[in-house]
């Protein structure tokens, strides 16, 4: 059987073993309800981050919260009723996952039958701005603010960490120099810049409907990362002491880059696992900073952990004969927020609403 023909597969037997029947969207269209915005500069926002950046949600759980009365009023508006994911026009999308771009919609998550943050956000920037807009990804999995996304005004390891981290390197690689080692550091930063600068310098070749008269602008910024930087022995030890200078240079770093000192920021907290403590707290205090009052804001997601989901994951039930029931709601581990479309898409609007308060700002 063909992977595409084991999804359609699993989605009906999602939408079968469902608590209520299956019905047709009552707000489903066969239009499209949400044009291309004909005045204005297209508003730009990056979305930033590692892994959950990407999103690791199958497009299963999400077609089980739009067929499912329990929760379709929050979802059915991402199926037509012919059953085709429905575009936002008015939104564009380009990701650093295969280098994709077109209108959003569901699958421009960490593949194609995937989902992240960037669906909830862009529904919620959609509906509150007049302007087209447009969603940059620039995110890769196990990525630490400590060493990939390290800014250029923040101090390399010392000489001793360095050398130490060449002899481990040409253990594996003799040829390795220290340069190559330095190299890593701030590597995913700098990726970071050169996307964003190549989309924006080829918009009209990526979206041949852009209008080059009325132009672009860079409107904000959500960074959601952690995990690589929570899982350090090192930083655990000191209790992330230098996890908070670091973002906040990185915030700065980037708004110089970018020629966008007030570049609105949003950072989502690592709320994997459902608990809160040193790394969190280190998150946190960056949006605390006297420098960023007003244009830098801190959104929690711990609140919408799913502690039903992480039972079924601890007891294996993917593996016996109700897997079902665990197919419609997850299709991760913990750390990939148990790949639920809900607690992604619920992540995303409350990203989206704070990028929406600072705006207003």
């Amino acid at each position: 059987m063909t992977r595409r023909r084991w999804s359609l597969a699993l989605a009906v037997l999602a939408v079968l073993a469902g608590s209520g029947s299956a019905k047709v969207p009552e707000s489903a269209f066969n239009k499209d309800p949400w044009p291309m915005a004909k005045e204005g500069p297209v508003k730009v926002f990056i979305l930033a981050g590692q892994s959950n950046m990407q999103g690791h949600a199958a497009l299963r759980t999400l077609e089980y919260l739009i067929y499912n009365e329990e929760t379709a009023a929050e979802y059915e508006h991402w199926k037509d009723r012919d059953g085709r994911w429905t575009e936002r026009s008015d939104v564009w999308i380009w990701t650093t996952d295969g280098e994709r771009c077109g209108n959003l919609k569901p699958g421009f998550g960490a593949g194609e039958i995937k989902m992240g943050p960037e669906l909830g956000f862009g529904w919620v920037i959609g509906e509150h701005l007049q302007e087209q807009v447009l969603l940059i990804k620039t995110c890769w999995g196990g990525r630490s603010v400590k060493r990939d996304f390290l800014p250029p005004g923040a101090d390399l390891p010392p000489d001793d960490v360095l050398q130490k981290e060449l002899e481990n390197a040409q253990k594996k690689k003799p040829e390795t120099t220290l340069d190559d080692v330095k190299a890593r550091y701030g590597k995913a930063y700098r990726d970071m810049i050169a996307h964003v600068g190549n989309v924006l310098g080829n918009l009209k070749q990526l979206f041949p409907k852009y209008d080059e008269q009325r132009g672009c602008e860079l409107a904000g910024l959500v960074f959601f990362q952690g995990w690589n930087d929570m899982v350090d022995g090192e930083q655990r030890g000191e209790k992330y002491a230098r996890y908070t200078p670091r973002l906040a240079q990185l915030i700065n770093d980037l708004r110089k880059d970018l020629k966008a000192p007030n570049l609105p920021v949003v950072i989502g907290e690592l709320g994997a696992g459902g608990k809160r403590g040193d790394f969190q707290a280190a998150q946190t205090a960056v949006a605390e900073l006297p420098e960023f009052k007003g244009n830098v804001a801190f959104v929690k997601t711990v609140e919408f952990w799913e502690p039903d989901v992480e039972e079924m994951v601890d007891k294996n039930v993917w593996k016996g004969p109700d897997w079902v029931k665990f197919y419609n709601v997850g299709s991760e581990r913990g750390y990939h927020y148990l790949g639920s479309a809900r607690i992604y898409y619920r992540m995303g609007k409350a990203f989206g609403e704070a990028m929406v308060g600072l705006l207003a700002k």
